[in-house]
């Protein structure tokens, strides 16, 4: 009888810890790996991250939104506007149960207990910063290649992205607090990592396994002037992006297929997607491009050759269109 309490007690061990994911930290940077479907990963998320989570919502989420009232707004509309792509729906189911698996999900601030979606929406942000009043979303970067990077000793002429994420509010300092590196291997598609946080679906700073990368900075003109067909968010377009072999099934994986998912669906609000990739990854263009999409005019594509003012090799991106809008 104790072999078999002994035996049994080692089977639900083994079963607690039994999920598609981990954290370490190298140096001050705390590394979350996932790997699995997408339902899999998401459930690892909430399972290594629920606290943070739940501290994030009732924190730093709130503070952005505006208070409970807007949340309740954004919660009443969603579905009526947006689709979420089922790979999403996948990762936010999974990421419930793993929070509920490790945390209550119940929230005195809210009266109520988190759900899918929360997930949606807190991963919509970008796309829903118009419709409340929250404070407007920045965000700046810079990319560089060629000669601008050649006495480099590591790049020696290979392309490279610097990107600011800037955050308008958060008074207790939670969201800086909570950066992590989430490393991406699915079942199927590319490998890719992206910086974000807890409870966070999509990205905002990626780059997968080829080395392409897309960041999102928001930008000017914003609003919303059509809202058919329903609206995509940003965030998961950009993923499938760079999770995708091929998105745009052109027979290869390269700069096109990040410019196809930024502008594939419609948008909600008005963003500048910055993407570098390797050389081999431009085709005959740079391998760096700015991709305006705003909701009243569509998109337009921004290269160096628009940017005669500055050197050669360089992309200099902020938060306004400069060929949607020149």
């Amino acid at each position: 009888m104790r072999y078999q309490l002994f035996a049994l007690f080692l089977l639900m061990a083994g079963s607690s810890v039994s999920y598609n994911g981990s954290i370490e930290t190298i140096g001050e940077i705390q590394v979350v790996n996932l790997w699995g479907t997408w339902e899999e990963m998401g459930y690892a998320h909430g399972r290594l991250l629920g606290p943070d989570l739940m501290t994030l919502y009732q924190g730093y989420f709130l503070e952005l939104a505006g208070g409970t009232s807007n949340v309740d707004l954004l919660r009443s509309v969603y579905h009526g506007y947006f689709t979420v792509p089922d790979e999403f729906r996948d990762y936010a189911a999974g990421i419930i149960q793993g929070a509920a698996d490790t945390v209550s999900l119940w929230s005195p601030v809210y009266g109520r207990e988190l759900d899918t979606l929360d997930i949606y929406i807190t991963s919509s942000v970008p796309d829903l910063s118009a419709m409340v009043d929250m404070p407007f979303l920045l965000c700046s970067s810079v990319s560089a290649w060629g000669e601008a990077t050649a006495e480099d000793p590591v790049l020696q002429g290979d392309p490279a992205l610097s990107r600011n994420l800037d955050y308008f509010v958060d008074q207790y300092g939670e969201i800086l607090q909570m950066s992590r590196l989430f490393v991406y291997e699915p079942d199927q598609g590319l490998d890719w990592v992206s910086v974000s946080f807890p409870g966070f679906m999509g990205s905002l700073s990626g780059m997968n396994e080829y080395g392409m990368n897309a960041s999102l900075n928001m930008g000017n003109y914003s609003g919303t002037s059509q809202t058919s067909p329903a609206f995509v968010p940003i965030c998961m377009a950009l993923t499938l992006g760079l999770s995708s072999d091929d998105f745009d099934q052109s027979g290869s994986h390269d700069i096109e297929d990040m410019k196809c998912a930024a502008t594939f669906w419609n948008r909600s609000n008005t963003y500048d997607v910055h993407v570098s990739c390797p050389e081999g990854l431009g085709g005959n263009d740079d391998p760096a491009v700015v991709v305006e999409v705003n909701n009243h005019l569509g998109y337009a594509f921004r290269n160096a050759s628009h940017e005669p003012s500055i050197a050669p090799g360089r992309l200099i991106l902020t938060n306004h269109h400069r060929v949607l809008y020149p």
